[in-house]
């Protein structure tokens, strides 16, 4: 993975705020906004863009997603100069904006929504050069990072909802006790008092959705290890594969899972990323798995996501079985 852009120690004086207010109109009326799933736009000169600030933005933006099996950017990155920033280009959904000038006093950076569409995320940084504003870039990186991740996954759950299935949804909730938005498509392929696995099947990719839980007794089974045995433990006796006797089980034979807290509005969770392969046959993906405390009913809710798609790219794929798994709700 390439090294990220650090900041330079030296003393500079910036203010980071959010709000809704920014350039163009607000209010009722707005064009939907346009782009790429996974696409930024950056907005900065020609000169800038091919220099040391364009690199930053490369190194830090189009750094590997963790989990897949080959190199996929976090995101697609575009560009256009201030001076071409016309009304097309400001239908895009993820804007960084980039204005450098030698008036500017304070180094700012700031986050806007529905700035000229709707929906649409909008981080403008203000800097008196070049310097200070890859240093500030540099700085909130995990900040915008986690902005652009939120928009993103917000896009597909727009979707999602507006093509949910509620039969699914219903069946689950009676299991679980939980909400999901379960988008169309999706059929069960098991479904268990303690384990639903829900698959969603194209010519060119499967996309799955399991769904179990376990009594809460300690800490140590929001730890990796237990994570990933547990998984197995499910997956060994749930989930098969078309040949007779083939199951799924976590790989780690080259790319160890990585489990790490999750900011997640119905409890503590923890998210793990990695690759499955299917025993005795010769398929195999990435997933995502988000184990959540349900404290108030002392259990841990586990929600996955895993993904078959041989030939084709899994970045999106797998963020849309994301954006399905951050729809859960505990039903109090």
């Amino acid at each position: 993975m390439k090294k990220l852009f650090f900041l330079f120690v030296i003393v500079i004086s910036f203010t980071l705020f959010s709000g809704c207010d920014g350039m163009g109109s607000q209010g009722d009326g707005f064009v939907s906004s346009s782009g790429r799933s996974g696409e930024v736009l950056v907005v900065c000169s020609d000169k800038q863009w091919k220099g040391s600030l364009g690199d930053s933005i490369h190194t830090l933006l189009m750094q590997p997603v963790l989990g897949l099996p080959q190199e996929e950017p976090m995101f697609t990155l575009s560009h256009i100069s201030e001076n071409r920033f016309v009304e097309a280009y400001k239908k895009q959904r993820n804007i960084i904006f980039f204005t450098i000038d030698t008036t500017i006093e304070q180094t700012k950076i700031a986050v806007n929504h529905n700035t000229w569409a709707r929906p649409q995320l909008l981080i403008q940084v203000k800097a008196k050069n070049e310097q200070q504003a890859m240093e500030t870039f540099s700085k909130y990186q995990k900040e915008i990072i986690n902005y652009l991740l939120t928009s993103e996954m917000k896009r597909f759950q727009r979707a999602q909802r507006s093509k949910q299935n509620f039969y699914l949804s219903s069946e689950i909730e009676k299991l679980f006790n939980i909400s999901i938005v379960i988008p169309e498509g999706f059929i069960f392929a098991v479904k268990d008092s303690s384990f639903v696995w829900l698959r969603k099947d194209t010519k060119e990719w499967t996309q799955n959705i399991l769904i179990f839980a376990q009594d809460y007794r300690d800490t140590n089974q929001l730890k990796n290890e237990h994570i990933v045995s547990y998984r197995n433990t499910n997956t060994q006796k749930y989930v098969f594969g078309p040949m007779d006797g083939s199951y799924v089980v976590v790989d780690e034979q080259y790319i160890p899972t990585i489990s790490a807290y999750a900011e997640f509005s119905e409890g503590y969770t923890v998210r793990t990323v990695g690759l499955w392969k299917m025993v005795k046959d010769f398929m195999g993906g990435p997933f995502v798995d988000m184990s959540i405390l349900d404290a108030k009913n002392n259990r841990i809710v586990t929600v996955d996501g895993f993904l078959y798609a041989p030939s084709d790219d899994k970045r999106d794929l797998l963020r849309q079985l994301e954006s399905v798994l951050l729809s859960v709700k505990f039903i109090q």
